[in-house]
């Protein structure tokens, strides 16, 4: 089984779920019925409206809020219509119908974080819209407001062990969608864009959520949905950055700022300057308690302020690596993604239908895994191909070897073997065998190659084939997962998981591979490279080039 496939498998059960416990009001189902029509009926739209007095009145809120900046106050939703068109209505009307049942599992600081974050983000979306992009701001503000609604899944579906992985999240201020993807194998938005459709929301809507935001894509796209999700994309950074205290997302944010929509300092400056009223009287409408528009709350132009600071005291060779977060935040990621190897845990016992345990620390990862019947971790595919778990590597693979090797013959390019192991005392133990599993899959997630092929052996061994990495490059990933193997592993022993183990990897390289090269050459080479780092000590890499 691929990781695509059990990540989708994943998605699925969730989905499956979800759709059958949270379901929209009715009036908000007949709202999206009637407007479907490009000729909207709205005496219909207004009298399905008005059967429900509390959502009517919430909707007169807003209406006259400075959101909206009418000149006038509207009393009814005759008013509304006439003023505004059906289009915002209906948004307003979606927005305030999310099920009361979404919300059931989230403690206080988590709803805190998530209404913070969407609100800064909902609000920055329509302004960007409006001021950067020229164009209405009613579907950004719906886009922004929904795009988290999967956090609120995951926390109703995996309960605690999601819990916990997000409140490390949220202490530690790391790159939520990023740790997802490393620990689970998809993110929130994934499910956000799932639910949405079951609604029946607009696809276009559905589609700049969903879809992954890689700007230099999106730059090249022509399609209805690329503006959108570009708007999406940045009020996202802009709501990490003020809304949740992420100094680090700054460069990102000037940089896809600047390709989208020519972006400046001074513009962003500017924007920020104004969303927290904003943002507060969105709060005071929508009757929520957020921590980020009290009185005591940072102010977000001070935010900026301190993150110019930040971005300006970088050096010259850390600008050039702006694409990796600080190093702060990197050592609590790893650690993160260590305590994330229970939730994974939960994610399989999910996926099979089985009660997931609820132990009270992350001390407990090894006590909240199964003996016997232990799941193998699945396999790990960065851009590239899995294959099924086997004693030794299946033809497959080495089909796609051979295939990987001529390749990069035919583009005088090099490619090399990466193989990874964890030894040692632990890796025989029922207990401590899954847990370095998932330390090993999950370490390896920071070796992102394109066209990478990933073969598990064995939950504690794999082979990786990198082609266009020479042999410089390969160690270089190598010692770059086994740092990471030994940072999730110590962070597990603070936590009371003691694991005794042996990490190594080795390494075979062809700089140009000659016509007819052998591809069991590269194996057998690599394989003993990694018997040599065995015998060396733990967290050793040992490498050769093939001539």
């Amino acid at each position: 089984m691929t990781t695509q496939t059990t990540n989708s498998t994943a998605v699925d059960e969730l989905v499956s779920r979800a759709r059958s416990l949270y379901s929209l009001p009715a009036v908000a189902a007949e709202v999206i019925q009637l407007t479907s029509n490009p000729q909207v009926n709205t005496l219909a739209l207004k009298e399905c409206i008005q059967t429900d007095p509390a959502l009517t009145a919430k909707i007169l809120r807003v209406v006259n809020s400075s959101l909206f900046g009418l000149s006038r106050e509207v009393c009814d939703l005759n008013q509304a219509l006439a003023l505004l068109g059906t289009k915002p209505l209906k948004l307003l009307v979606l927005g305030f119908s999310l099920p009361d049942n979404l919300f059931a599992e989230v403690a206080r600081e988590q709803l805190d974080w998530y209404w913070s974050t969407t609100l800064t983000r909902a609000v920055a979306a329509r302004e960007i819209s409006e001021q950067l992009f020229d164009r209405p701001g009613d579907d950004a503000f719906l886009a922004g407001l929904f795009q988290d609604i999967g956090v609120l899944v995951l926390l109703g579906e995996l309960k605690e062990p999601y819990a916990r992985f997000l409140a490390g999240v949220i202490e530690q201020r790391v790159d939520l969608q990023r740790l997802e993807v490393d620990s689970l194998g998809f993110d929130h938005l994934q499910l956000t864009a799932a639910l949405l459709e079951h609604w029946k929301m607009p696809k276009v809507l559905v589609r700049a959520i969903s879809e992954p935001r890689e700007y230099t894509q999106l730059m090249k796209s022509d399609e209805e949905h690329a503006e959108l999700t570009k708007v999406v994309h940045l009020a996202g950074l802009v709501a990490e950055l003020v809304g949740q205290n992420r100094l680090g997302v700054l460069p990102d944010l000037m940089e896809v700022g600047a390709a989208y929509c020519d972006l400046d300092k001074e513009q962003l400056n500017e924007l920020v300057g104004t969303l927290q009223p904003k943002v507060k009287q969105l709060a005071e409408v929508l009757s929520l308690e957020v921590a980020a528009t009290t009185e005591t709350a940072t102010d977000y132009v001070e935010i900026m302020t301190a993150a110019h600071r930040q971005m300006s005291e970088l050096t010259e060779e850390v600008v050039e690596l702006l694409g990796h977060p600080p190093l702060e935040e990197e050592e609590a990621y790893s650690n993160l993604l260590a305590d994330a190897t229970h939730l994974r845990q939960t994610v399989d016992r999910f996926l099979h239908h089985t009660v997931p345990p609820t132990p009270s620390s992350p001390a407990a990862t090894a006590a909240a895994i199964p003996q016997s019947n232990q799941q193998t971790p699945p396999p790990l595919a960065q851009g590239g191909h899995a294959t099924k778990t086997q004693a030794g590597p299946t033809v497959d693979f080495s089909e796609q070897l051979t295939l990987t090797i001529g390749h990069c013959r035919s583009r005088r390019q090099p490619v090399s073997l990466l193989l990874l192991e964890m030894g040692g005392e632990s890796s025989s133990d029922a207990q401590g065998r899954p847990v370095l599993g998932q330390v090993l899959e999950m370490a390896s997630r920071s070796i992102n190659v394109p066209n990478m092929i990933c073969e598990v052996i064995n939950p504690c061994r794999r082979v990786l084939v990198l082609p266009k990495c020479d042999r410089h490059e390969a160690v270089r990933f190598a010692e770059e997962t086994l740092r990471r193997v030994e940072k999730m592993v110590l962070h597990l022993e603070q936590q009371g998981t003691v694991l005794k183990y042996i990490a190594s990897a080795g390494v075979a390289s062809v700089s140009l591979p000659p016509k007819n090269f052998p591809p069991q050459d590269l194996l057998e080479t690599a394989g003993r490279c990694l018997s040599a780092a065995q015998s060396s000590g733990t967290c050793v890499v040992k490498s050769l080039e093939i001539y």
